[in-house]
């Protein structure tokens, strides 16, 4: 008689609670969705001013500074205005905001101009600070409530080949939260591939980041969890939870690098009656790279790599690539051209060591 324990296993435990996860992957992106609807129920008043270096005066709500646009929205158009942050002179608002430096350092409190050194000045109850606006990076909205400190984006793409009956269906969110010590990010990728004569095929890919930074600087510590489901490499769950160290190594109005390592715990599921010669169970170093580069016609290029060497399975090697390019068109409306590749050198027996695949979809952000 074969003996069971009465405690759960940890494979069986994590399995459970990485369905669970894959389970509310469509409420997340339902959150993404709704999540504008809260965030600007009670917007914040249109009073800020934003002089330009033309002489010109906009009276708006500041949205945010990223990436050398100045995003905001005036009290008489139905949608946000980006503003060429090289073109502004300085802004005035009563309002909360953090502020980011090119060293990671933030500033929070409303935000006003130091005539005297011609310098942003950030104003709250203790102190003022005051920096060159070259060294502005980034600025956002200093919500009161955690609804209020969401961003993200939606896009949906769809395919049909007549030829062969194909349909693909691919649906892409993500969510971010930032506070003035703290950030996190959700990614969710989910496609579905129907054709005649063949089995129908679906991969999603959920990628998970709470981060802390460390002493007002570029360094964070925190956590990671990343997930993959896909038929065409027979895994039904794979997931890797675990810590890790992240440091911007180039932090600019033009161009953001992002390193990472650290340790994850990988616990996989393979598809029925499939055969792998990896162990199921293991603890892998784990590496990436993101990298972000923009130009003000609107178009801006993602690249991010996570790389999995195994410390339990010498000799096994993981790699995940996202390349995404996204082109705005009208608002906060855009396109995204993306591009995937998943790896495992030592795949199911039978799957492929590469998946990899292209789409473009239509999409819409928030913050």
């Amino acid at each position: 008689m074969t003996h069971r324990s009465k405690y759960p296993s940890l494979t069986s435990v994590v399995y459970r609670f990485d369905c669970n996860v894959l389970r509310v992957f469509q409420k997340c992106i339902a959150l993404v969705l709704l999540a504008p609807s809260f965030v600007w129920a009670s917007s914040r008043t249109k009073t800020d001013v934003v002089y330009m270096r033309n002489g010109d005066k906009i009276t708006c709500e500041i949205r945010s500074l990223e990436q050398g646009q100045l995003t905001v929205k005036p009290d008489y158009t139905n949608s946000t205005i980006v503003i060429d942050w090289t073109k502004v002179d300085h802004l005035e608002s009563a309002q909360n905001f953090i502020v980011l430096d090119p060293q990671g350092r933030r500033y929070t409190g409303s935000i006003g101009e130091d005539k005297e050194n011609k310098s942003l000045a950030v104003i709250n109850a203790t102190a003022t600070a005051t920096l060159p606006y070259e060294s502005v990076i980034q600025v956002e909205t200093l919500g009161e409530t955690f609804l209020k400190r969401l961003r993200g984006q939606i896009d949906l793409g769809t395919s049909f080949a007549r030829s062969n009956q194909q349909r693909n269906l691919t649906l892409n969110g993500g969510v971010g939260y930032l506070s003035p010590q703290r950030m996190f990010t959700f990614d969710a990728n989910s496609q579905f591939t129907s054709q005649q004569k063949t089995n129908n095929t679906n991969e999603t890919t959920l990628k998970n980041g709470f981060y802390q930074q460390l002493r007002d600087s570029n360094w964070f510590a925190g956590g990671m969890a990343n997930f993959l489901s896909s038929s065409e490499q027979e895994i039904d769950l794979r997931s890797t939870l675990g810590g890790a160290l992240a440091k911007r190594l180039i932090f600019t109005n033009r161009t953001n690098l992002t390193a990472i390592g650290g340790l994850g715990l990988t616990v996989e599921s393979n598809a029925a009656n499939t055969t792998s010669t990896a162990r199921n169970q293991a603890l892998d170093s784990a590496f990436a790279v993101q990298f972000s580069t923009f130009r003000f016609d609107s178009t801006t290029f993602d690249t991010t790599m996570w790389l999995y060497p195994s410390l339990t399975s010498p000799g096994r090697v993981r790699m995940t690539l996202n390349q995404d390019v996204y082109y705005k068109f009208l608002g906060d409306f855009y396109v995204r051209v993306s591009f995937y590749d998943n790896y495992d050198n030592q795949p199911v027996v039978g799957a492929p060591t590469n998946n990899l695949g292209a789409t473009t979809s239509l999409g819409w952000s928030f913050h």
